[in-house]
């Protein structure tokens, strides 16, 4: 009777997270995390993570500090990252420093920031064709023994 309920109370403790109410989690500034950290809601990060993030929603404030790759569907920077960042919707405030690469659908930056990396559009075409040379570049409107006469000496030539 008491085994059932442990072990159904185990199982419901799993690796999945389910998302129970909307309070954002707060890692305040004293606070300094070193591994990865993973949540389906919101973050306010003032404080340091070493490792890799994947959250929902991810805010970092003027103290916050991460170095690692992170992974959101928004995330909001006044702090510091060192490593990539991949968002759908990315804001980087005039507090910001971001020193990596960063992977967005939409970007919002403010005078001030600092941005060290690249920054790259996720839904851009990677297979774009190369520009070929016309092949009628070579072909001139002049006969080959005009060719020292401009286009408009040739049309006051073909007048007289």
């Amino acid at each position: 009777m008491f085994g059932k309920k442990k072990q159904s109370a185990a199982s419901s403790s799993g690796s999945s997270l389910k998302r129970t109410n909307h309070t954002p989690s707060i890692i305040s500034e004293d606070v300094r995390l070193t591994g990865s950290l993973t949540s389906q809601g919101e973050v306010q990060l003032d404080g340091r993570i070493d490792g890799d993030l994947h959250v929902k929603h991810l805010v970092i404030g003027h103290t916050g500090m991460i170095e690692g790759v992170i992974e959101a569907d928004s995330v909001t920077v006044k702090g510091k990252i060192f490593g990539s960042l991949i968002a759908n919707k990315v804001v980087i405030e005039s507090t910001a420093e971001v020193h990596g690469d960063v992977f967005h659908d939409t970007l919002s930056i403010e005078a001030g920031a600092i941005i060290e990396g690249s920054l790259k559009h996720r839904h851009e075409e990677d297979n774009v064709a190369p520009i070929k040379p016309e092949e009628q570049a070579s072909s001139s409107i002049l006969s080959d023994d005009d060719n020292d006469l401009s286009f408009v000496n040739k049309q006051a030539a073909d007048k007289s």
